[in-house]
């Protein structure tokens, strides 16, 4: 690997300590000056090392490299008593000046502090000033080895690598030949998340998977170090780091060449261009991150960024301020227009970013602001601030502005030739120009950076018999009655445990894990509904929000105070402040709102449900008009509810609320269920995301695009929409069928040969994700639906998933669990949820009450009828709990037990049969493995489920004294520690 990197043989090969040392010397190097050319001494190094101690996270590494000035620094008091600053990283300086790029491998790390191994190896790393920034893992092409490495990273940490000089690792890389991935290193072990890591792709959106390639692009030199400097964002809200996907850097990029494009030909464009990124893709952070760049233009004088409405100039406001480094965050201000006049007329040396509505803009300039320095606006949400009047007005104030639009809705001009059919007379290129960069809804979701939607439609019978009546009519007689707002209400409730529980483990389902936004059309239909939920679902946990940007309509101040008693609910509710009575109440209450369901500090704490009942944290849905429909994301929002007709993009943005990524198999899809004219709103919704996907015409005289009569069936195949049931369940059920043929009809064996127990993990694995995904869809077991044909189109047929109850499925994932652990090891797969299931709801799984009797039944006649009710009643059970089980059930044909028993007796037997298991288990094992039965034993008491090793200093103690007794050689160290943890962990 070249591309502007030195490989540093003498480096590689050897400990870390050896980079240590080739650090110092750069400093001595790059700091002769600053030290008098006397190098450091021994003591003044170590004070170095002991300042790199404070980098506790990837985010605090990031700060020190930053520095100020683009230079990264780090004190030092010299042996005399000098204080000065050492530089470490020279931002500005990329492929040259004082940057030096080194490559190292197979560096050994010997004194990991957090493990008992002696020996960890790591393939790559990358060096910029002797500062480890990047590390590699390089793998074969198998899927299940890329995804070990993302596991080896996080056992890396653990283990405590990345500490000291190594805290500076900022990206990490998984790279095969046909294939590679980065990511940000998370803050800690327990933070990685492999939706966060992240596909190249080309300017031209082509996937980049040729690992040549991908080096060429993304981690030769300017690039890489790019990457780890302008394309890092600090997150200060989440003590977190980010790293910019490729559109963001090349959207950034695009705005920037435009720039320069100006500035080399001595000519302003009032037109810059606009960029249109799907929601939910990061505008945000891309948009910050732009801002942040042309401030620091020279010929730029200051940044306006403008939005259409004052809470998204506050949130705004706050992300930006979160992702800015510490000496930039001052230059973020929010104003009003008088505020921006008296800004502007100060004489300021540095660039300013300047938030304010449009609205605010257009009335300074109509205050007869103006000015002809050099500025840029950025306007988010482009394809709604732009518009009328105002635009003209601040275009013909500040002459010498340039204008650049984020939206991920362009407004576009019909082309009917290809079915994109709109409503627009003015599109987002004529107030913005050119599309500089395109990041639609059909590449997040092939990208998995968003979800598709499961869209599904429910008429009250209330409106289904007034179809005759106008629209006029509609809304008077039917949409605000209280019949159909009651129908509207009971269906949500009926539905809430389906919508918003967590996935199914072991037969269980978590309530509440998501929540839930209701659109409705107008403040009055939201002081409506919010009455009728306290009424009909006192349970749910329901907040009210609308602002007074809002058409008020009739009955303003009745509303306002119904908008005042329900802040006065919430906060007595969650015992909150009384926001009615602080400074700017509309503004506090919604912020609070939304950091609940966002589970942002102080409210991302994971509450058992005793807590949640003494100190509420968790709110259900928020009922809205318009507010958070648009610029407001959680991923814990799953559901979006709408008593409202919107169309095109207003309607994408407001579905785009529900498709932030989580777990899979929790949140599938973003859901959307509408409840007035279902016809008419399956029609927009089908033609917003072709819209949205083609794109239409930017101008009236665009060529025409290629026509396909098939778009809308392929919003299906393209993941856009959730796929039919009746189709998912067609695809399921021939895997059920060989499920069954390997583990028996009711999943109550475990394969025997090698190759079915391979095959059962991936196909088992396989279908219990697909069938999550039904479940999350409103699936119920033992139901038939709707066959449909390849056109989507139902045939009349009915079919119904190949598994006939929870139990069942239970007893699936039962032998899943099972299973997997026989496989050899480096084999196995992530089951941590179910064993996690297995574990909690250990007496839920199966019906306790039930298992007393059938035990207490046989108890009285040893008959094997009785014997085989309590053999099929514990299928479910893993296969640890069904052998207990049936070692109660041998020693009740023994005539050990003459009592009857009842739970909480059973509870106790089992817990003392579960203990002798044990102890046989980890004696066997010890056999095995040449070690002291005993002192393994003694060990495993001391263990504590999900707690380190460094967390646990009386474990770690007696595994020291472990290794000290054993004659083990210097690899077989590793080896011991994580397969007796693992011993350990397989343990209940």
């Amino acid at each position: 690997m070249a591309e502007g990197w030195e490989y540093r043989e003498d480096l590689s090969g050897k400990t870390a300590k050896m980079l240590y040392d080739n650090w110092r010397q750069i400093l001595n190097e790059n700091n002769e000056r600053r030290l008098d050319g006397i190098p450091l001494s021994d003591a003044e190094f170590e004070s170095v090392k002991l300042e790199l101690n404070k980098n506790k996270t990837p985010y605090d590494a990031q700060l020190m490299m930053a520095g100020a000035g683009g230079v990264g620094t780090i004190p030092l008091i010299r042996d005399d008593g000098t204080k000065l600053e050492l530089a470490i990283f020279y931002g500005d300086e990329v492929a040259g000046g004082r940057s030096r790029y080194e490559i190292v491998n197979q560096v050994t790390f010997d004194e990991l502090p957090f493990t008992l191994s002696k020996k960890r190896r790591i393939d790559i790393m990358l060096l910029i000033n002797g500062l480890p920034v990047a590390h590699i893992e390089e793998k074969d092409e198998s899927l299940q080895n890329q995804w070990n490495a993302f596991e080896q990273f996080q056992k890396y940490d653990g283990d405590g690598m990345f500490t000291g000089l190594f805290s500076f690792v900022q990206v990490m890389f998984v790279i095969s030949q046909h294939s590679a991935h980065y990511f940000a290193r998370p803050k800690n072990s327990s933070a990685y998340n492999k939706d966060f890591v992240f596909g190249w792709r080309d300017d031209n959106g082509q996937d980049v998977t040729d690992a040549m390639e991908f080096i060429h692009q993304v981690m030769g030199i300017p690039a890489l170090h790019r990457l780890v400097t302008v394309n890092m964002i600090p997150d200060a809200a989440n003590d977190n780091l980010m790293v910019m996907r490729s559109y963001q850097i090349q959207a950034t990029r695009a705005i920037l060449d435009r720039m320069r494009q100006m500035d080399m030909n001595n000519f302003i464009e009032k037109e810059g261009g606009y960029v249109w990124h799907t929601t939910g893709s990061g505008k945000t952070v891309t948009s910050f991150k732009v801002a942040q760049l042309l401030a620091s233009m020279p010929k730029v004088r200051h940044v306006l960024f403008i939005v259409d409405r004052v809470d998204l100039v506050n949130q705004t406001y706050e992300n930006f301020k979160s992702f800015a480094y510490k000496t930039f965050e001052d230059r973020i201000k929010v104003v009003d227009g008088h505020k921006l006049k008296r800004e502007l007329n100060r004489n300021q040396r540095i660039s300013n970013i300047y938030l304010i509505t449009i609205q605010g803009l257009d009335r300074a300039v109509k205050d007869n602001l103006v000015s002809d320095e050099r500025f840029v606006i950025l306007m988010d949400e482009a394809h709604r601030s732009a518009s009328g009047d105002s635009v003209t007005r601040i275009k013909t104030a500040f002459p010498k502005t340039t204008w650049f639009g984020f939206t991920g809705t362009p407004n576009f001009y019909s082309d009917e030739v290809n079915e994109v059919k709109t409503t627009k007379n003015i599109s987002t290129y004529d107030i913005f120009g050119e599309r500089l960069h395109q990041y639609t809804i059909k590449d997040a979701i092939g990208d998995g950076n968003v979800l598709g939607f499961d869209v599904t439609y429910y008429t009250p019978e209330i409106e289904a018999n007034n179809s005759d009546l106008t629209d006029d009519e509609l809304e008077k007689a039917v949409y605000s009655s209280f019949p159909y707002r009651q129908a509207v209400v009971q269906d949500i409730i009926n539905n809430w445990h389906k919508n918003h529980s967590g996935p199914i483990e072991m037969g269980i389902r978590q309530p509440n894990q998501f929540h839930g936004i209701f659109a409705v059309s107008g403040k009055q239909a939201v002081v409506a509904y919010y009455n009728l939920f306290k009424k009909m679902a006192p349970e749910l946990r329901v907040a009210i929000s609308y602002s007074r940007d809002e058409d008020n309509g009739q009955g303003t101040s009745d509303l306002q105070l119904a908008l005042k008693q329900a802040m006065v609910d919430y906060s007595k509710f969650y015992g909150t402040i009384n926001f009615v009575e602080t400074k700017d109440p509309e503004r506090n209450y919604l912020n609070d709102i939304t950091k609940r369901i966002a589970h942002k500090k102080p409210y991302n704490k994971k509450l058992t449900p005793e807590q949640e009942i003494n100190v509420p944290q968790r709110l259900d849905l928020i009922i809205v008009s318009d507010q958070l429909l648009t610029g407001f994301d959680s991923k814990y929002v799953n559901t979006i509810y709408m008593d409202k007709l919107l169309k095109e993009g207003m309607l994408i943005q407001a579905m785009s609320r529900t498709n932030r990524t989580i777990d899979r198999n929790a949140k599938p899809h973003g859901k959307v269920r509408f409840f007035r004219k279902g016809d008419v709103m399956e029609n927009n919704v089908q033609n917003a995301l072709v819209i949205y996907t083609k794109g239409g015409n930017d101008t009236l005289g665009d060529a025409k695009k290629t026509p396909d009569d098939t778009e809308k069936i392929d919003l299906f195949s393209k993941n856009l929409l959730a796929p039919k049931l009746g189709s998912q369940i067609m695809d399921l059920n021939p895997k059920i069928k060989r499920l069954k043929e390997i583990a028996g009809d009711d999943f109550s064996q475990i394969p025997k040969s090698e190759t079915e127990q391979a095959q059962f993990v991936t196909l088992a694995a396989e279908v219990n994700q697909q069938v999550q995904r039904l479940v999350q869809q409103d699936y119920t077991f033992g139901s038939a639906v709707s066959v449909v044909d390849e056109s989507g189109n139902e045939t009349g047929d009915k079919i119904g998933l190949d598994i006939r109850d929870e139990a069942e499925f239970s007893a699936l994932q039962a032998r899943l669990y099972d299973t997997n652990a026989l496989l050899p090891d480096g084999t196995h797969i992530d089951l941590t949820e179910i064993q996690i299931a297995i574990d909690l709801y250990n007496h839920e799984i199966i019906d306790y009450d039930k298992l007393v009797e059938l035990l207490n039944n046989f108890m009285d006649e040893n008959s094997q009828a009785n014997r085989k009710a309590i053999e099929d009643h514990i299928i479910p059970l893993d296969e640890d709990d069904r052998l207990e089980v049936l070692d109660v059930v041998d020693r009740i044909e023994d005539g050990v037990y003459h009592q009857h028993f009842d739970t909480n007796s059973l509870q106790v037997e089992r817990k003392r049969v579960r203990s002798d298991r044990q102890e046989l288990k980890i004696r066997r094992w010890s056999a095995n493995h040449g070690y002291n039965g005993n002192e393994i034993i003694s060990a495993y008491y001391l263990y504590l489920p999900g707690v380190s090793l460094n967390d646990n200093p009386k474990l770690k103690t007696k595994m020291e004294e472990l290794e000290a007794s054993l004659d083990l050689g210097f690899f077989e160290l590793a080896d011991f520690e994580e397969s007796l943890l693992a011993l350990f962990k397989s343990m209940k």
